[in-house]
């Protein structure tokens, strides 16, 4: 599974090693935000496609493996709740335009009571201020789709739930209330641990649907790669 990396990037990259397959063959599928590559061998046992496939597996990984983040199927919030439990670390969630699918993204994750401390919807600018400690100030300043309210959420997330990480997003899904300034698809995430956060923005294409899906994954990916970079 790789993410950050287009379909079309990822066939150009490994495109020589795709023209030379026999046995295994290498299917690519794209779906929301990431690229899967099936590898399939034909063999008699496990162990012997396990060996056909590995020099296949290395060969891709060196095309394009600061992309990948699972090499045996593990969706993206399955490999952050292994990550969750294995760094000890309790999150909450801070969720608006993302409506809570996060949060059940993770939970559907057995096991997940171990290490999942709260989610919180907070839709409205009222809800972030009550519930999260976002300022006055900054939503009257910069609005509540806006790195500062995201940055705001991701902190208050912790100092709420006494986690030890949160990802928080806030953005426009529309299809209706976006301007020229902020349009429809404008999505902003932040992800706050050891007293340092992360805010990334991204204007996202397609419905309303595909526009929260996107988020979903790019927020956990956020929330991945701050586990990794934290924890080393």
């Amino acid at each position: 599974r790789i993410f950050g990396k287009g379909e079309s990037q990822v066939e150009y990259a490994i495109k020589d090693i795709v023209d030379a397959q026999s046995n295994p063959t290498i299917a690519p599928y794209a779906k929301a935000a990431e690229t899967t590559l099936r590898i399939t061998a034909r063999c008699g046992s496990e162990e012997e496609g396990e060996k056909l496939i590995q020099p296949v597996m290395q060969a891709i990984e060196d095309r394009v493996g600061e992309f990948i983040y699972s090499t045996h199927g593990r969706e993206m919030h399955e490999v952050c709740a292994e990550l969750l439990k294995a760094s000890g670390l309790k999150i909450a969630v801070a969720e608006s335009c993302t409506g809570g699918m996060i949060a059940s993204r993770l939970i559907s994750v057995p096991g997940s009571s171990e290490w999942f401390m709260e989610g919180a919807v907070t839709y409205s600018c009222d809800s972030k201020m009550r519930r999260l400690g976002v300022k006055a100030e900054t939503l009257e300043k910069y609005t509540d789709v806006s790195a500062e309210t995201a940055k705001e959420m991701a902190m208050g997330g912790v100092f709420a739930t006494d986690a030890d990480i949160c990802v928080a997003v806030t953005g426009l899904a529309g299809p209706d209330g976006g301007s020229e300034e902020k349009p429809v698809g404008l999505v902003y995430m932040a992800c706050y641990m050891n007293d340092q956060v992360t805010v990334e923005k991204y204007q996202f294409k397609g419905n309303r649907a595909k526009i929260r899906e996107q988020s979903v994954v790019k927020a956990l990916d956020l929330l991945r790669r701050t586990i990794l970079e934290q924890c080393k």
